[in-house]
């Protein structure tokens, strides 16, 4: 992990060293961490990586090698150098805990602390929320897609590197995955997982025929026989030699678990094959769908009346095929006790200043709690789980939105402090407690926003306070 505080950007290093030398390094600052758009013109993201970033700050120290290569490039004062060489951890993070659902324009997590720590952190803390945010939303659509039925992840093979795919693999499991084939990343995500797969075309042509193959396999893995069904013609040999095989099987004690579709019409021939099954006898066998699968595809299938137990899913899951970046960015937010701005002519890079805390609020919706909005204020506690101020709220990018805090049954605030004096606050969470916070927040989100076609924007408030700061910053800067 120590050697990760050398992932960063060289004009991180130029910038702190030029705070260090000015004697504004050690100023209190505070940063945001967030996206300006949600990933695949979605309505939502699944925040993964949060765990990862905590886990390089609990290393946040410069080795003697790490300042004597520093020292190569001749740019960086002794001084300043020696300051890292001795530095002691004083950043507070606070924020989303890993699996929160999260939206655009909102501060995710908050890091304060002396400014040349605060910008230190910028490009490890972009790489580790980025790319595990993307995938485990992306994971997150597919499962919602597919009504939440199981998803194995079955794309080591296609990941941008080894490490690659030890994230994607993470990210895909905490935003929905039941299972994934990547051996390594099974041992390192633990708790019971174990990873899954069955055979590909080669095992198939690697005997003299399709049955011989299937039988072999059957007879060496007796309680987990799953038949790859396409290598020849799915449904005139594949299908049948998978029943032939099944009702041998059926014969010792055991059962056919499943076939695999990977090719062809998927949509005719799953219902040809679950026809099949059926009539043969094989009601329970259930039919994996893999190849090049993605949300859209799933959504396509079942609307077609494709028959699918459960989805193998690879290259679109683990590369984020359609939008391989998310655009998460890192603005100071207040400079001692002054909020800052970045003004654009783009609204929406245009960023909400100030120290903030955020409240997700709630209404019901029958008896179920459904979430409504999320509201931005500076520096202020819940009395009864409400905010006790009466004021009005401003969409940030449409101002003369405004509402008032009427039927709001519940105001959860959402950023709790992660980290402080060189440790988490809490105990590390693992990826099935993320995805528990997942689920949680998934259930309390209306269908609107996570459709796929033209979702709803769920929106996002700041209060008076910070709305009369924002304009008044704008307006002081922003050239005519």
């Amino acid at each position: 992990m120590k050697d990760l505080l050398l992932l960063t950007d060289f004009y991180e290093f130029s910038m702190c060293n030029g705070y260090y030398v000015d004697g504004i390094g050690m100023d209190h600052v505070v940063f945001d961490y967030f996206f300006r758009e949600n990933p695949f013109n979605g309505g939502y993201a699944i925040l993964a990586g949060v765990e990862h970033f905590l886990d390089i700050l609990e290393n946040f120290q410069f080795s003697e090698d790490q300042i004597r290569y520093l020292k190569s490039y001749n740019s960086l004062d002794d001084n300043f150098l020696e300051y890292l060489s001795t530095m002691d951890n004083q950043l507070v993070v606070k924020g989303f805990t890993e699996g929160r659902v999260v939206f655009a324009n909102e501060p995710i997590l908050e890091v304060s602390g002396p400014l040349v720590q605060c910008q230190l952190v910028e490009t490890f803390l972009l790489n580790s929320l980025n790319f595990p945010t993307l995938c485990a939303t992306k994971a997150n659509r597919m499962w919602l897609a597919s009504g939440k039925q199981p998803i194995l992840e079955f794309g080591a093979r296609r990941a941008q590197g080894n490490n690659g795919s030890l994230i994607a693999s993470y990210a895909s499991m905490l935003g929905g995955c039941e299972g994934t084939s990547n051996v390594l990343a099974a041992k390192h995500l633990g708790e019971g997982l174990k990873a899954s797969g069955t055979q590909a075309h080669s095992w198939i042509m690697s005997y003299p025929s399709e049955y011989e193959a299937f039988k072999r396999y059957s007879e060496i893995y007796p309680e987990s026989t799953v038949l790859l069904v396409d290598t020849y013609d799915t449904l005139k040999s594949g299908v049948l030699n998978a029943i032939k095989v099944g009702k041998e099987l059926q014969k010792k004690g055991n059962e056919l678990m499943g076939i695999r579709l990977d090719s062809g019409n998927m949509v005719k021939l799953s219902q040809e094959a679950r026809k099949m099954l059926d009539i043969a006898g094989f009601p329970n066998t259930k039919i994996i769908i893999s190849n090049d699968v993605d949300e859209y595809y799933i959504e396509s299938f079942k609307k077609q009346g494709g028959k699918a137990d459960i989805w193998g899913i690879g290259t679109k899951l683990v590369t984020c095929y359609d939008e391989p970046a998310l655009g998460g960015v890192y603005k100071l937010a207040q400079y001692k006790s002054h909020p800052r701005i970045k003004v654009s002519g783009d609204p929406s890079k245009t960023n909400i200043p100030g120290d903030k805390e955020l409240f997700r609020c709630y209404k019901k919706e029958g008896d179920h709690l459904t979430m409504k909005f999320d509201l931005m204020e500076l520096n202020v506690e819940l009395i009864d789980n409400k905010i006790r101020i009466p004021q009005d709220f401003y969409d940030p990018y449409h101002p003369k939105e405004k509402i008032a805090l009427d039927n709001v049954e519940i105001m959860e605030p959402m950023l709790t402090i992660l980290f402080q004096n060189g440790n988490r606050t809490n105990k590390r969470l693992t990826w099935r407690e993320g995805r528990q916070n997942m689920e949680h927040d998934v259930n309390h989100l209306s269908h609107r926003f996570y459709r796929l076609e033209k979702p709803d924007r769920y929106k996002i408030y700041i209060s008076q306070t910070i709305h009369d700061i924002r304009q008044k910053l704008i307006h002081k800067y922003k050239k005519d």
